[in-house]
């Protein structure tokens, strides 16, 4: 059984992760509990006390449900492929982790392209799945070089299986291209960072021209035809303030769903413009503020790293599910380590598929990269958003130096913090108990 008692207000919250169950406890109940824990037994006349009747009654003295357990050295199979098609972009957003559109300007050829979709589509063939899925990313745009976009969604509707199209865009699209996106697109992870001047300040023109409101027609759009998509955020220092306001904006004048605020991390031209977040719990203040008011409309927004939601062993499961295909043709283990350039690209490398008839996949990287992951998370043992995050993003939290992988910062703070938050808010719409 896996208790933690987090202090909360001069009483706890105690929270059991894997049970999915939380309470507000007062220092006596914390102690009981704590003995309890200790002996392993309770002497009958406990049983019939009140407090005792209390933890039975919400289930708290039942066993852990299983541990979640990704597959040790299962074959990689992926049944999705991840398609970085270029480095070009036609935004210069001041925080772009790619330096989009300013450094060397290559694109996926097509035929990389359609050497792995018939890699997950042969792999979803085998294992008897009902679709196969083909993802569109960055580093730039992934709509830019079009035509080998669209020769590739053909191709990929070929198949014999059903394939779901996702793109990860920005949006900026003429009206004719967001016409044939719509058609032909599933699903859209659309980045808009809020309010129109603050969208213009972060995500601007190559020329310097802002984008919001072509960008909101694709936002219109996208309601229009009741299509899938959800909203990136992504927030700077200067920009927390205007979190709140900005969810407001789009709760009220869009249908999307779901949100996603993540802070503007240190590479690429955030590190070179100096716009990557440090405020850590300015942001936390804000993003909670502004989850109350998604609340509010009905809506979801979260942030990758405080997700009690989810109970998991791995923060995510890309290098184990997607074949990520850079422009190079290299293999990559996450969407946004998308070339040679990124400073973590050696860990994330995996393999190649430009060079003859066959994907080759680097299996001693693989097994590597999970090794490190597997020591990060040892660390965590002790931390009650360990089934959360799971040791968190490993490029957001990396860095090249020896042992890279095992240095914390001041993320880990901002994950607790939103974390027990959002769990008070789940207590007080259950009157003091959560059983998610």
């Amino acid at each position: 059984m896996q208790v933690f008692t987090i202090p909360y207000q001069g009483r706890y919250i105690v929270y059991r992760p894997l049970k999915r169950l939380a309470f507000f406890a007062n220092a006596a109940l914390i102690n009981r509990i704590a003995a309890l824990l200790e002996n392993d037994a309770v002497l009958p006349a406990e049983k019939d006390r009140s407090w005792y009747r209390f933890l039975d009654a919400i289930g708290f003295m039942e066993a852990d449900p299983p541990i979640p357990q990704s597959p040790q050295d299962q074959a990689f199979a992926p049944v999705v492929a991840v398609l970085c098609m270029t480095t070009a972009c036609n935004l210069r957003c001041v925080y772009c982790y790619a330096d989009g559109g300013e450094r060397t300007i290559r694109t996926l050829p097509p035929a990389f392209g359609f050497k792995a979709i018939d890699t997950v589509y042969e792999n979803a063939l085998a294992a008897g799945a009902g679709h196969f899925t083909v993802s569109f990313h960055g580093g730039g745009e992934p709509t830019l070089p079009f035509e080998n976009f669209k020769k590739l969604v053909q191709y990929s509707r070929n198949k014999e299986l059903p394939c779901r199209i996702e793109v990860t865009t920005n949006g900026y699209w003429p009206a004719r291209k967001r016409d044939w996106m719509l058609d032909h697109v599933d699903s859209f992870s659309l980045s808009c960072d809020g309010i129109e001047a603050l969208h213009d300040r972060q995500r601007p023109l190559a020329n310097g021209k802002g984008t919001f409101r072509t960008v909101f027609k694709t936002i219109q759009a996208l309601d229009a035809r009741q299509k899938e998509y959800g909203i990136r955020l992504t927030v700077t220092d200067r920009g927390i303030a205007e979190l709140p306001e900005s969810i407001r904006f789009l709760c009220r004048e869009s249908g999307c769903p779901t949100f996603q605020a993540e802070p503007a991390f240190a590479t690429g031209r955030a590190q070179e413009n100096e716009v990557a977040l440090k405020h850590n719990r300015a942001f936390g203040e804000a993003f909670l503020q502004a989850y109350d008011i998604a609340q509010e409309y009905g809506r979801h927004l979260y942030y990758s790293g405080a997700r009690p939601w989810v109970i998991t062993d791995h923060f995510c499961g890309a290098y184990q599910k997607a074949l990520i295909v850079t422009p190079e043709g290299a293999l990559s283990g996450c969407y946004e380590v998308s070339g040679p350039e990124h400073p973590l690209f050696s860990r994330f490398h995996f393999g190649t598929i430009a060079d003859g008839p066959e994907v080759k996949v680097d299996q001693t990287a693989r097994r590597r990269y999970e090794a490190t992951l597997r020591e990060r998370k040892a660390l965590c043992a002790n931390c009650f958003c360990y089934w959360h995050c799971a040791g968190d993003c490993p490029v957001k939290t990396g860095s090249t130096a020896d042992n890279g992988h095992l240095q914390f910062s001041g993320r880990c703070d901002l994950n607790r913090y939103v974390t027990r938050e959002l769990l008070v808010r789940y207590l007080a719409e259950g009157d003091g108990l959560w059983q998610g």
